[in-house]
């Protein structure tokens, strides 16, 4: 149990205010005045549209024992010069007091399903933390490890990254014992530069690894060649076509047979299936056997805008893909609607950011990825026409470019009829679930 002297001691900070409190029991640390409970300590954390110091006040009032601050407050608190990092280093403390498997998740694409499945996967062993919504950042991961409690068996942490030095810093955090890196693809090289790059960033994550495994992608090139440049411990890589564990897909069935032993996936695609597998080489790596893995597991319903399957009236279906997208996920959510049976496929996609100078080239990409699938329409809603190069590319049969999003769904109103199955992606700025909502409200009445 954490108290205000096991805090002033991390934080190497008096209690100022009142230091007669010091032996109080700290109940948790929050970050958020609105959701404090009475014992809890407050951090008054800093971000661009945001100022914590300005909710001490009302964290006070409802009860908060001591408050973290950069600067001198009201009532008890701790005064130090960052408050984030102060947070991380109470968060690290805690982590440290449990010896449990800590398996931490990285990758351009595919994070958040991997997580969730091998989360769902491990609580068929045992009792499992892991990062919820989209708690992957340097507070994410923070507030993550500050709920570990003593009956859990298995932590399962998601690290995300925009620049160099941050997965590390999330990793010297959370202390991993195990490392799952999904893939190097194209998201923020408009931001990193390259690839290679990219890779790098990612596999600061084995360079806090210790004693610990690494568990590899093995149909990724660049990642085993930046992971073996940097990484010589224990490595076991996955994969469909390579790797020391490697799976046979079966879409029609919705299975992959690994060593003799056929088990479901739980989400179509193979992206999907390969995700699983390294979820599988991850429950491997922690001395564990597939058997309790042979029935489905049962995955949280699908967060809006990501493996998003709709299934409406007039046998239509929808994947709702609208949370995100990279070159290399827009590529993979076509193929699965291209696997989709149906009348018509469209794929009603956005532009996608952070591409820089590398976006003609990846927008070319994934038109030549559309093409080769032979879709029936693809619809853009591209204001600018930064797309141009996909449609350059032939993608579909049918090919219409849209400047406003109000056309987009009057279009989609007008034509779309039984039988069609509709893949809507972009990234998250376009907000085209906007589209996708008025387009439902319409069809459903």
């Amino acid at each position: 149990m954490l108290t205000l002297q096991t805090v002033a001691d991390l934080l190497q900070a008096p209690l100022q205010g009142d230091p007669h409190l010091l032996g109080l029991p700290v109940q948790a640390l929050c970050t958020d005045s609105r959701r404090l409970q009475p014992g809890s300590v407050f951090v008054a954390l800093r971000g661009e549209r945001f100022d914590g110091h300005d909710f001490i006040p009302q964290a006070l009032s409802k009860g908060a024992v001591a408050v973290i601050s950069q600067r001198p407050v009201e009532g008890p608190h701790f005064q130090v010069p960052d408050t984030l990092t102060a947070y991380q280093r109470i968060a690290r403390a805690w982590r440290e007091q449990f010896s449990i498997p800590v398996v931490a998740i990285t990758g351009s694409a595919g994070k958040t399903t991997t997580k969730e499945m091998l989360a769902a996967a491990l609580s068929r062993y045992g009792s499992v933390l892991k990062s919820e919504a989209n708690h992957n950042n340097d507070i994410g991961v923070a507030q993550t490890l500050l709920r570990l409690q003593p009956e859990h068996q298995f932590a399962v942490l998601e690290m995300a990254m925009r620049g160099p030095g941050e997965i590390r810093r999330l990793a010297q955090m959370a202390r991993p014992t195990h490392a799952l890196i999904t893939h190097i693809g194209t998201a923020h090289i408009g931001r990193l530069g390259s690839r290679e790059a990219i890779a790098a960033a990612k596999c600061e994550l084995l360079q806090e690894l210790g004693q610990g495994i690494a568990v590899l992608n093995g149909e990724d090139p660049l990642l085993l060649a930046t992971a073996a440049s940097l990484w010589s411990g224990k490595t076991l890589t996955y994969g469909l076509a390579q790797g020391d564990l490697r799976g046979e897909w079966d879409p029609q069935a919705q299975t992959v047979t690994v060593e003799g032993l056929t088990l479901p996936v739980p989400l179509p695609g193979r992206h999907h299936a390969l995700n699983w597998m390294g979820v599988l080489a991850a429950v491997r790596s922690l001395g564990l056997n597939w058997e309790r893995l042979q029935e489905p597991l049962d995955l949280p319903l699908p967060l809006e805008g990501r493996n998003r399957h709709l299934k409406l009236a007039g046998d239509v279906e929808i994947w709702d893909e609208t949370y995100n997208a990279s070159p290399e996920a827009m590529i993979a959510a076509l193929h699965l609607l291209a696997q989709t049976a149906g009348k018509r496929r469209w794929a009603i996609l956005g532009p996608m950011r952070e591409l820089g100078e590398h976006a003609p080239q990846l927008y070319a990409e994934v038109g030549r990825a559309a093409a080769s699938l032979r879709l029936e329409r693809v619809w853009l809603l591209d204001p600018d026409g930064e797309m141009q190069p996909l449609v350059d590319e032939k993608p579909a049969a049918e090919v219409e470019r849209f400047e406003e999003a109000s056309a987009l769904v009057e279009g989609l109103q007008q034509q779309v009829r039984a039988g069609d199955r509709l893949l809507f992606k972009a990234a998250r700025a376009v907000e085209l679930e906007r589209v996708l909502h008025r387009f439902l409200q319409a069809w459903q009445g």
